[in-house]
């Protein structure tokens, strides 16, 4: 080795950018290889641990998506507003990954207040509204509770909560039900409430 740099140099040709070119090089690939080899091990670890599977929802890094398909480097996942992203498989083995998708249902609670000037009947026929809901909804599991829990600074406070089953579509089933309770409520006259003054003056 030593030779054959003596013999360039007596040629007239330049070593030393030429060997510093190559140890830069060199730093590059090696830094490169680092990643591929992180990634391709973040893949086996996707593989043997099952943390999720495709069409499963997870959450990671800040995004919060469907898995779309599962590489040996990387992985897509589809967010919810559409788009498609890209994740190597590092991230995988250094960030927490929380899976939607395998809870066994999902608890959605809602406080509904309707109106001080809503009777008894009214908030009775109210409740049997958001029962009849959840009966025609497949995606609920488990009776629902529903209270007339509260009498609020602004309303009267019907307590909902329900249980979306495992691997329905969460947010599809909580709009399809908050559109059904805002169709049949508007149907029934029931008027939810909204923060308000009651001003009394003196007459002198």
């Amino acid at each position: 080795m030593v030779a054959i740099i003596v013999g360039l140099n007596n040629a007239g040709i330049q070593v030393a950018p030429l060997l510093a070119a190559l140890g830069i090089g060199g730093l590059v690939f090696a830094l490169a290889a680092q990643d591929s080899v992180a990634n391709l091990f973040g893949g086996f670890t996707i593989f043997m641990d099952k943390p999720f599977k495709l069409r499963d929802r997870i959450k990671i890094s800040g995004y919060d998506g469907t898995i779309k398909e599962v590489g040996i480097r990387s992985t897509r996942l589809v967010t919810l507003e559409g788009r498609t992203v890209t994740l190597p498989n590092k991230v995988f083995t250094g960030s927490p990954v929380e899976n939607v998708s395998s809870e066994p249902t999902r608890k959605v609670v809602l406080n509904l207040g309707l109106t001080y000037d809503t009777d008894d009947k009214k908030i009775e026929q109210a409740m049997a509204i958001l029962q009849k809901i959840v009966d025609n909804n497949e995606g609920i599991e488990e009776p629902p509770k529903i209270a007339f829990n509260q009498f609020g600074d602004f309303a009267l406070n019907i307590l909902f909560i329900y249980y979306i089953k495992k691997g329905a579509d969460i947010l599809g089933t909580q709009t399809a039900i908050n559109l059904e309770i805002l169709k049949q409520f508007n149907k029934s006259k029931l008027e939810f409430a909204f923060p308000s003054q009651t001003i009394f003056t003196k007459q002198i």
